[in-house]
């Protein structure tokens, strides 16, 4: 076995000095990145404000046939950009702007399709989620539906 002597101090710490000095390049382009991803100033084409839009309470009958039921709901829906507002009065039926028209309009036909015992389940509820959004992104063409909230929801 030969050891090699004269430098052997030096080797080790020629290794640490190398090390420190790739891992601060590493991680001072990571951070030099992130501030320019950052502080780019352009606005981000990704990310859509989203705004909530509160619907008068639902009292919609079921499909049921073997006897009457009913839905009683509250729902909340996140848009994309700003929520229509109410136009000549409080919202609801009746006082409702068109937006508001068509979207009770689509909520009520797609509530009346369901039954009481399909709707039981979580997988029902989020199903009707999906079946809600999708008949109001198909209704009010200037509307982008992104979530369904169901803020107070009872059958009977």
């Amino acid at each position: 076995m030969m050891l090699i002597r004269g430098n052997s101090g030096k080797l080790p710490l020629m290794m640490i000095i190398g090390a420190v000095v790739v891992l601060g390049l590493v991680g001072g382009g990571f951070g030099i990145m992130k501030m320019k991803k950052s502080h780019s100033g352009k606005p981000d084409v990704n990310k859509v404000e989203l705004s909530q839009w509160k619907l008068e309470e639902f009292l919609v009958n079921l499909a049921d046939t073997d006897e009457s039921r009913y839905l009683k709901a509250v729902i909340v829906l996140e848009v994309a950009g700003e929520a229509p507002k109410a136009e000549g009065g409080e919202g609801g039926a009746a006082g409702g702007g068109t937006e508001e028209i068509k979207a009770r309009d689509a909520i009520i036909t797609a509530i009346s399709r369901r039954t009481y015992s399909s709707m039981l389940s979580e997988e029902g509820k989020v199903s009707l989620k999906a079946e809600i959004k999708a008949a109001l992104n198909h209704a009010i063409e200037d509307l982008k539906v992104e979530n369904v909230y169901f803020t107070s929801f009872a059958m009977q």
